[in-house]
């Protein structure tokens, strides 16, 4: 059997991020490197974690597993899981409405 969900190529690191994201949503870059206790007192600090978490971010949009959008310069993330619950809200008020 296939795994399409791509969890099974993720590193420990990238499943520690996805849990922090599915437990914590909507979430930055900046947001997880806090969650590790990442130093970013600076703004040289802020940004080297920023660009190092975001990297395993946009890992994870590219395995589609999370959702992303550019909120300034800050690229916020989303279970994929989350997208379902929308729709399902969408059918039912549109059911509703009906």
């Amino acid at each position: 059997m296939i795994n399409n969900s791509g969890i099974a190529d993720l590193s420990d690191k990238e499943k520690n991020i996805l849990e922090i994201v599915k437990a914590q949503w909507p979430i930055s870059a900046l947001e997880i490197a806090e969650h590790f206790n990442e130093n970013i007192s600076t703004r040289e600090h802020k940004k080297k974690h920023s660009t190092n978490y975001s990297y395993y971010l946009k890992k994870l949009v590219l395995k589609r597993l999370v959702l992303s959008k550019r909120i300034g310069n800050a690229l916020v993330v989303w279970p994929l899981e989350v997208e379902a619950y929308r729709a399902i809200h969408k059918i039912i008020n549109g059911e509703n409405n009906a």
